[in-house]
């Protein structure tokens, strides 16, 4: 009988003590509300989260609540970016995705349009790096206000009714009022901008970096995911702008032009160096070209950059081979040429593109710029096969025909040191994988093609772009052997 009771007395005791260790085994989190968001339309939940999930509490459960409606309890192990969970709520069923890009969110009470920008609040969520602010918002480019998906141009403000404009900083990317959200609509795997810009970046400085070491040489981007109005629209490009600032050129000073800039605009003008005509400064553009710095009191500086392409154009062979060094960066020609060639950028020797210079009597040189039409497709997401060309314009060819300073066999040179590293097929070819394979295994292409589908797979997508650009390299190889 002493037993029994012992032996219930003992079964008792187990029972509360397995009761209080449940109850002490389940951690109940409340993320910040700007660190997701919920898509009603769509039933998703996309939550910006740093994973593994450590307590300093023994626990090995998690009740999770989102807006103390949507509550999802997972063990703490299972939580991952390559899963995702059901969340139910009022019978419904919404899907929960666990992000390691940054989530941005956009609210807006006016419809955003292309001109002018509405104010709208701005969220962006990375970790525990939260932003907040007020932005000017409204869609940007030519041919992608025809897509489903847009783009959009952000200024931010210091207040909605003030439109002045303040600095915003994102991860490791430069401290401005002005960004673009790119969504990358024409580019299927969501990945050709993104990968030409950083290659840009990893194979050129800029020539002054001893005297401006902020300066950089394109511009710098990273992935967001984005909400607007509470509505996932997906994939972005948070992409820095091409300005006097990026490129850290000389300001306008006591009346005296030192650093300029200038955006291209046309095949068939002055940025591909087939006209130089009169100009007058009164205007913001000249035979293809935009003004971006300086436009002082509403006047542009056409001058010098006139000077330069009637050089091109028109001067004496000799002249030329003599003088064209000390009035264009050969180091940045040689290296734009090949990467514009190399990627097939068919839309960036007209257009697309930006020339510049840092201080007066300073060469001038070329900023790439709209890297979408590349690896083998059009600005319009159109896919162009040819492999077995080289693209150029009139200052490439006056370069490539008089050769100044050994250009020809610099630029080979050049071509084949960046075949072993940067251009090699490992590393591009590895990059490019690289991108897909985190978009697949973490579910975010699954995300993008629920709101925005295709009608081709992505790995047939991949194996396109990964065959494209290994006949490419070949023939370029083929190409600057035999450049004499």
């Amino acid at each position: 009988m002493k037993f029994e009771k012992y032996a219930f007395l003992l079964y008792t005791l187990t029972l509360l003590c397995h009761s209080q260790l449940q109850s002490q085994d389940i951690e109940k989190l409340a993320p910040k509300v700007e660190s997701y968001c919920i898509d009603i339309e769509n039933k998703i939940i996309l939550w910006n989260f740093k994973l593994p999930y450590y307590s300093k509490s023994k626990i090995n459960k998690l009740e999770i609540t989102f807006k103390k409606e949507h509550i999802f309890s997972s063990s703490i192990d299972s939580l991952s970016y390559t899963r995702s969970y059901d969340v139910n709520h009022n019978d419904e069923v919404f899907t929960l995705y666990i992000t390691k890009l940054p989530i941005i969110q956009i609210t807006s009470e006016k419809v955003i349009r292309d001109d002018p920008k509405v104010p709208s609040q701005f969220t962006f969520a990375d970790q525990d790096n939260v932003k907040s602010a007020i932005a000017g918002v409204e869609l940007r480019g030519n041919i992608s206000l025809k897509f489903p998906k847009k783009s959009y141009d952000l200024e931010f403000w210091e207040s909605p009714e003030e439109e002045i404009s303040i600095d915003m900083k994102f991860g490791d990317l430069r401290e401005d009022d002005d960004w673009i959200l790119d969504g990358l609509y024409n580019e299927p795997l969501r990945l050709r901008s993104y990968f030409c810009n950083k290659l840009w970046l990893s194979i050129h400085k800029p020539s002054y970096l001893e005297h401006q070491e902020d300066a950089k040489s394109g511009i710098d981007l990273m992935y967001t995911e984005v909400f607007l109005n509470s509505k996932y629209i997906g994939i972005h490009a948070l992409t820095e702008q091409v300005d006097r600032k990026l490129l850290q050129l000389k300001k306008y000073k006591k009346g005296k032009v030192r650093g300029e800039l200038f955006k291209a605009g046309s095949h068939n003008g002055a940025p591909a160096y087939k006209m130089a005509p009169k100009y007058k400064n009164i205007f913001p553009h000249w035979a293809g070209y935009e003004v971006e710095y300086p436009f002082i009191n509403y006047k542009a500086q056409w001058k010098n950059i006139h000077r330069f392409t009637k050089f091109v154009i028109k001067s004496k062979d000799s002249t030329f081979k003599k003088r064209v060094a000390a009035k264009f960066d050969l180091d940045n020609a040689i290296d734009y040429f090949l990467f514009i060639n190399l990627v097939r950028a068919t839309d960036n020797l007209g257009k697309n593109f930006y020339v510049a210079r840092y201080d007066k009597k300073t060469p001038y040189f070329n900023v790439p710029w709209d890297l979408d039409g590349v690896l083998g497709t059009i600005q319009d997401g159109k896919r162009i096969p040819t492999t077995n060309d080289i693209l150029s314009n009139g200052l490439f060819d006056r370069l490539l025909k008089v050769n100044p300073d050994n250009y020809r066999q610099r630029l080979k040179t050049r071509w084949f040191l960046l075949r072993k590293h940067e251009f090699s097929n490992a590393a591009l070819l590895g990059n490019i994988r690289t991108a897909y394979d985190f978009f697949q295994n973490n579910k975010v292409y699954e995300r993008e093609t629920l709101v925005w589908p295709s009608g081709v797979t992505l790995s047939e997508h991949l194996d396109y772009v990964e065959s494209w650009l290994t006949d490419r390299l070949q023939y370029l190889d083929t190409y600057f052997n035999k450049l004499p």
